[in-house]
């Protein structure tokens, strides 16, 4: 946690020097009923602080000992987000939006130290933005499949419930396809 706290002074230091800058911040946690939630972020836009920003990569555990912080860092004037791919129990998605400076309560995730952190929470086959001051938002629906059938690595008579929201990003097949982006 030392060295997270170290890299953000950096970086807000960076930032100072380069301009002025926007920063959002988020706690990504997975609260499906599954281990083994898989994030792969790169943050996109806003020039060079962007490239700067800290975006999860990797496993995200299950519960709150899970909890990674994504950290956006655009210059004033500029849009960035944070884009991912997403794996959980044999489902995967391309294109997941994790974080964007143009969602109407992205203001709301720029003081973590006076009002708190926002959270993107992962829960009930869902992806939620929750803010400091109580608001919640769904931006989407996880594609996670139920199957009947299990044997080794593969499941057979699957099929993807009905879901109230469009999909967080776009639904892959398989993680050939996966590993392929």
């Amino acid at each position: 946690m030392a060295r997270l706290a170290a890299v953000v002074v950096a970086l807000a230091a960076t930032a100072a020097v380069a301009g002025a800058a926007e920063t959002y911040y988020a706690s990504v946690e997975n609260q499906l009923p599954a281990q083994g939630m898989k994030l792969v972020c790169q943050a996109i836009g806003g020039m060079f602080l962007t490239e700067l920003s800290v975006v999860p990569r990797g496993r995200v555990p299950h519960g709150k000992a899970g909890r990674r912080i994504a950290e956006l860092m655009v210059e004033d004037g500029r849009n960035g987000w944070v884009r991912c791919n997403w794996a959980y129990a044999g489902n995967y998605v391309a294109g997941l939006t994790l974080l964007d400076s143009r969602w109407p309560d992205a203001k709301k995730c720029q003081d973590p130290a006076g009002q708190g952190l926002c959270r993107v929470v992962f829960e009930h086959d869902a992806m939620i933005l929750k803010t400091p001051d109580g608001g919640e938002r769904v931006i989407g629906d996880l594609p996670v499949k139920r199957c009947r059938r299990h044997w080794l690595l593969f499941s057979t008579e699957c099929s993807y419930p009905d879901h109230p929201h469009p999909y967080v990003g776009r639904r892959l097949g398989n993680a050939f396809q996966y590993f392929a982006i």
